[in-house]
């Protein structure tokens, strides 16, 4: 098919220049309504991909989440944690596994 441009695992991610930290590798990223993790290390200003398909651990914000629910981003103090809660946050994907409230990391499909 002539009009393939990629097969959509990934996205190409400029770290904005004005970043206050670098990206590192298995970061969360949000760009817009996507949610990626970094595949690599990034500086500001520099190209890096984003896998924006698989099951990923990642930081969890407070509570408990169960496995099939719609997970969020959520950015507490500059630092991007998954949370069941909409209001205010972008759709992540969904849980993959039950994670309890004491849990720092929960797995997610991301979108």
């Amino acid at each position: 098919m002539q009009n393939l441009i990629q097969d959509g695992h990934t996205m190409t991610y400029t770290v904005p220049v004005d970043a206050s930290a670098p990206v590192k590798s298995g970061d969360l990223v949000v760009v817009g309504a996507v949610v990626g993790v970094a595949v690599t290390d990034g500086l500001p200003g520099e190209t890096i991909a984003l896998a924006v398909e698989g099951v990923y651990e990642l930081p969890k914000g407070s509570g408990a989440l169960a496995q099939g629910a719609k997970a969020y981003a959520n950015v507490t103090d500059g630092v991007l944690t998954i949370v069941g809660t909409a209001s205010g946050n972008t759709l992540a994907g969904y849980v993959w596994a039950d994670a309890v409230a004491a849990d720092t990391v929960v797995n997610v499909r991301i979108n």
